[in-house]
């Protein structure tokens, strides 16, 4: 990257915290409220009854995008081209736009921009834009045989680049010198190490086109030279490799911006085969291998048919607590909620029918620590309970019904509406209307295994504890399990009295 892509990250970043800075001050015109008010109390004079702090923080502000910009009249100035000075105004805005309410985060970017600029500073700065080349005029000379002949190939080498194959070579050897020009003449002397050279434009690349038809007439004629000279040719023509290699290998070693589309031309595969057809471009594998790459993505599968998750209903539990269908890393794990975005063993902690937040790992001993179990209405794993069918749902609700019936706890708990949405759609036939939904404790008709012997468990629909779920406020669901937890902290209160229900 280099030294010169520094600045134009401090550039961004100043530029951001200009903008950040005018913004705080005109809504510091709206609200004059100061930040170190909460503190000391003796700033309420720099904005009332004159918003002193807001006008300077909108000058300094405007101050910074005009110098960053550049301003037309700013450009080109000695403080705009310096280091120095941005390290002493940006220090200022910050101090300026953090004593203000609003101004924290301008302050931020200011401080962080001014230690990019500072780790430029401290690199230095080259003094031009590209490098000085000086090649001795009794060593060599390189002429593009295509253009001008007093047009030097230096072009070529400024910018990071190797000569064209139509580049004439004469004379024997060559002898490249990189030095950074130093002219004790100038009337003014500049700070090469701490200033912009009078431009901020230096992170910026350009790069000649070089048409590949002027390389083939080139190449064709220096062919038809070379057949017509004979021998001596051939001894011209082992010189110029060797030439070419050494200009390579000087090149070579120069910093370069090379972009994709160009180290893939320039690629040794590119030089060794013909022309290549449509079908064959560079670009067509870099394609195909973007379409290649969504796909690999979504190899992660959506759904699994092996859970390691099992049920834990022993008889007579005090809450039986029902699920959708167990999520992708639950039944990888076999643990209940074992994604880190589930809310479920908050809840219960939170709730009180836990006595700490236990981990996922801790499913199996939920029935001996507190006479509570998990089951699911489906067991198909999928990474979303939206990727189940109704009919998945619906087919679940007698078996979940049998379960209840079977191990008889004393209450069922459904975590989610749409649990309770299936065993509507399958004890009345239809889809449960809106008016006719609630959270909380259901009627007594609505007792889930209910058998001529026992009278069934009621059921109390929960919410959902999906991370993914946005339709409730934390404290909203955090009231529906609050008076879950109410109702199993009595009953455990109730067997520990051994009071009657």
């Amino acid at each position: 990257m280099g030294r010169l892509i520094k600045n134009h990250w401090a550039r961004l970043i100043i530029l951001t915290a200009a903008a950040y800075q005018v913004g705080s001050a005109i809504e510091g015109f709206i609200w004059p409220k100061i930040f170190w008010d909460f503190m000391t109390k003796n700033l309420n004079g720099a904005v009332k009854p004159i918003p002193v702090l807001q006008i300077l923080n909108l000058l300094m502000g405007l101050l910074g995008l005009a110098w960053e910009w550049p301003l037309k009249y700013f450009a080109g100035t000695l403080p705009h081209r310096s280091i120095e000075f941005r390290l002493i105004l940006y220090p200022l805005s910050a101090l300026l736009s953090m004593l203000l309410y609003q101004g924290t985060d301008p302050a931020i970017y200011y401080l962080v921009g001014i230690g990019v600029y500072f780790w430029a500073y401290s690199e230095g700065e080259p003094s031009k834009y590209s490098l000085d080349f000086t090649f001795s005029k009794s060593v060599c000379e390189l002429i593009p045989a295509t253009t001008d002949p007093s047009q030097s190939s230096h072009s070529y080498l400024e910018v990071g680049m190797s000569p064209p194959a139509s580049t004439t070579l004469i004379n024997e050897d060559i002898h490249v010198e990189t030095t950074f020009a130093t002219d004790d003449s100038e009337d003014v002397p500049v700070n090469k190490k701490t200033s912009f050279n009078g431009r901020l434009i230096q992170y910026f690349h350009t790069s000649k086109n070089i048409s590949n038809s002027s390389i083939q007439d080139t190449s064709s004629k220096r062919k038809s030279e070379s057949e017509s000279n004979g021998q001596s040719s051939n001894d011209n023509d082992s010189n110029s490799k060797r030439r070419k290699k050494a200009i390579s290998t000087t090149v070579l070693n120069l910093p370069q911006r090379i972009t994709r589309s160009r180290s893939a031309s320039s690629s040794p595969a590119s030089f060794a085969s013909p022309s290549p057809s449509p079908a064959t471009e560079p670009s067509t594998p870099g394609r195909s291998r973007a379409r290649r790459q969504p796909s690999s993505r979504k190899s992660t599968p959506a759904s699994s048919s092996v859970s390691l998750l099992r049920d834990t209903i022993p008889p007579n539990l005090t809450l039986l607590l029902v699920g959708v269908n167990p999520g992708i890393m639950t039944g990888a794990t076999g643990y209940v909620y074992a994604h880190p975005s589930n809310l479920y063993w908050k809840l219960l902690h939170w709730s009180g029918i836990t006595a700490i937040r236990h981990p996922p790992s801790d499913t199996y001993r939920l029935p001996e620590l507190y006479n509570i179990g998990n089951t699911n209405i489906v067991e198909r794993p999928t990474r979303d309970a939206s990727m189940l069918s109704k009919a998945e749902m619906d087919a679940g609700v007698p078996v979940l019904e049998e379960k209840v019936a079977k191990q008889q706890p004393e209450a069922v708990c459904l975590v989610g509406k749409s649990i309770w949405e299936a065993v509507w759609r399958v004890r009345k036939g239809r889809a449960i209307r809106k008016e006719e939904f609630r959270y909380g404790w259901q009627d007594e008709s609505e007792n889930m295994g209910r058998s001529e012997r026992w009278n069934g468990a009621p059921v109390f629909v929960a919410t959902t504890t999906s991370g993914l779920a946005a339709g409730m406020s934390m404290a909203e669901k955090q009231a529906v399990w609050n008076e879950l937890g109410k109702w199993v902290n009595s009953r455990r209160a109730a067997k520990k009295n051994n009071l009657p229900e």
